[in-house]
């Protein structure tokens, strides 16, 4: 079957959730399922376990860094170009102690309950205490031309 995905569609939709700054809500249409609430500001997690398209990954335990990640700002991303939402802003984490190696990344929203909705590996990285690993603006990507 080809490829039956709209990109224009698709890039509405990711514009739609990582732009916004407040909270909104999908409801499911007439095919039923339950309603999903969009919960901004969006937190980067740093991974030791990458995830998958179905499974979380193991979130990093190490000093200097927070559970649930940092903020990644009120808009965390800009408005899609083909497809393709980069980040807005810099994220960045100073290593209190030795850090085992960071293999994946994970955006998550900041619910009472948070949900994961974006996942990717990276280049293994390990710190040394004292050392900062950042995100620079536009780094992390929400590629809706793969879909």
């Amino acid at each position: 079957m080809a490829n039956m995905t709209d990109r224009n569609r698709v890039a509405a939709l990711l514009q739609a959730i990582f732009t916004s700054s407040t909270t909104f809500t999908i409801t499911p249409g007439t095919g039923g399922g339950s309603a999903i609430a969009i919960s901004p500001p969006y937190h980067l997690r740093l991974m030791s376990t990458a995830g998958s398209n179905t499974a979380n990954g193991t979130e990093l335990t190490a000093t200097g860094y927070t559970a649930g990640g940092n903020t990644m700002g009120s808009s965390a991303f800009g408005a899609p170009s083909a497809g393709v939402q980069s980040s807005s802003n810099v994220v960045s984490w100073t290593a209190g102690a030795a850090w085992s190696a960071v293999v994946g990344v994970e955006v998550w929203d900041t619910a009472a309950t948070p949900l994961r909705w974006l996942q990717g590996t990276i280049t293994s990285v390990t710190l040394a205490n004292g050392n900062t690993l950042s995100f620079a603006a536009a780094a992390i990507t929400a590629d809706g031309s793969q879909w």
